[in-house]
């Protein structure tokens, strides 16, 4: 974010000093703050910020889609030693982006919601980017499973490189498997876009935007068994320890069967340097849960009091 007018522009400048307080209304992210104070400072202008701190920390991964904060992730330990790492470098090229960091077994947790776990005659999509740093052939980095007894739910996993991607659906029989597709890639150290999709009655795969063109290898009958109960989790399993070592980033789960040319659209989108370019993409196509792995963003507002449920920063740009 900069200042509406240019410091390069007198007849601006002097416009902005014609005024006493200069307010303005818009949302910025923490880290954009000295980008603000640098270009104050050119205007010659001098910053007058007070900062009221967020209401969550690194305990969590704050959900933009539309189930809103009753979706927040849980950033927790789990089988690991120590929280997931926040705020690494993430995969849109936009200003501002970031991913968070797992290894050795910790997660981010959503707590069981219905909307996540849609019935298994209904469509959903789940979307995601992945950037492994190391393979044990059975790293899960999203899931949404109940591992004990007759499993639910599904799951991804990161096989190795040159086998790639995994998803699996569970039939509700044992640990069986209904459906079970493989592909693309996996390549440490680069960033992979991973997407499957249901559509009520079959599931598909996509990897870099492209589709996989897998052959189910499910272990017993070709059925999916939706959970009652299984909690969506990023980085591991939740239940049982199978941890992905690496970046994720742009975590999505949509109550509808995204298209082809959707998915194409949002793997092409992550390159675009244009802030909220990505974003508005998820958005937009109907996103439910929507874990971008972004700090917290904070209002900036012209009023003296601050809400009681929205972490604000307040300025006045002043002569």
């Amino acid at each position: 974010m900069g200042l509406p007018h240019s410091a390069a522009d007198p007849t601006n400048r002097n416009r902005l000093l014609a005024n006493a307080d200069l307010k303005t209304d818009c949302f910025m992210n923490t880290h954009t703050t000295r980008p603000l104070l640098t270009a104050a400072r050119r205007l010659g202008f001098t910053l007058a910020l007070s900062l009221l701190p967020a209401a969550h920390g690194v305990d969590f991964s704050y959900n933009t889609g539309s189930l809103g904060a009753t979706s927040d992730g849980t950033n927790a330990i789990s089988f690991g030693t120590a929280l997931p790492t926040l705020d690494q470098p993430g995969v849109v090229a936009a200003y501002g982006d970031y991913s968070t960091a797992y290894a050795g077994g910790n997660v981010t947790s959503v707590a069981y919601r219905p909307e996540l776990n849609p019935t298994s005659n209904l469509p959903f999509t789940i979307e995601f980017w992945a950037r492994p740093t190391s393979s044990t052939n059975n790293n899960s980095p999203v899931s949404c499973r109940v591992s004990a007894g007759n499993r639910s739910g599904w799951a991804f996993f990161q096989r190795a490189a040159g086998t790639g991607w995994n998803f699996v659906m569970y039939n509700g029989t044992s640990s069986q498997r209904g459906w079970d597709l493989t592909g693309g890639t996996a390549t440490l150290n680069q960033w992979s876009h991973v997407v499957a999709v249901w559509n009520g009655s079959a599931a598909t795969l996509y990897v870099n935007g492209a589709l996989i063109n897998a052959t189910n290898a499910p272990n017993g009958a070709v059925a999916y068994n939706a959970s009652t109960s299984a909690v969506f989790s990023v980085g591991n399993l939740n239940d049982s320890n199978s941890p992905f070592n690496g970046l994720l980033d742009e975590v999505a789960f949509y109550p509808t069967a995204l298209t082809a040319t959707k998915i194409s659209e949002h793997y092409a989108a992550a390159t675009n340097s244009t802030p909220g370019f990505y974003s508005s993409k998820v958005i937009a196509d109907g996103a439910s849960l929507y874990l971008q792995q972004n700090p917290p963003f904070v209002a900036i507002s012209d009023s003296v009091t601050p809400s009681a449920s929205t972490p604000q920063l307040f300025f006045r740009v002043r002569r």
